[in-house]
């Protein structure tokens, strides 16, 4: 159990950055799920999917932290990984486009964000998503279509 609670650390906390916009509440919300995860570990040890329930679960703590905090938008989504590579041209152009995509993410509609996190960031498989957000595959595949297709406009737009 204690492997599994430290890879939901890992996982979840990439995720809630990804969702929340910053560490600080990021680590909170990681920390209120992985309470939950540790009260309920009969639950978590006999779910089909351990991660995809605890994702359910940090899902559900970073909507309610984004419904405490509805005005404030998104700004900071990636972490000091970012900021390690070195100067050059090369590395210029990198950090600019990953500043635009951190920009153009944060504008985002909060559904399609958290899709493009779950499968692209977190690389979660479509069933998996589904029993995350306790939504249709279909469904995931469609909004992340449409998540993939705004992103990329808006991308076009900012470069």
């Amino acid at each position: 159990m204690t492997t599994l609670m430290e890879t939901f650390q890992r996982q979840g906390f990439v995720f809630a950055v990804y969702m929340l916009g910053n560490a600080d509440d990021a680590a909170d919300a990681v920390q209120d799920g992985l309470s939950a995860a540790w009260n309920h570990r009969d639950v978590v040890r006999s779910a089909h999917d351990p991660t995809a329930w605890f994702f359910r679960v940090l899902r559900n703590k970073c909507v309610d932290r984004l419904r405490e905090r509805s005005k404030r938008r998104t700004e900071e989504l990636f972490d000091a990984a970012d900021q390690r590579a070195s100067d050059g041209e090369s590395d210029a152009a990198r950090r600019e486009l990953a500043e635009a995509l951190r920009v153009e993410l944060s504008k985002l509609d909060p559904v399609h964000r958290e899709m493009l996190v779950l499968r692209d960031v977190q690389g979660m498989s479509y069933a998996q998503i589904a029993d995350v957000l306790s939504i249709p595959a279909g469904t995931v595949m469609s909004r992340l279509h449409r998540a993939r297709m705004t992103l990329r406009d808006r991308l076009k737009g900012a470069l």
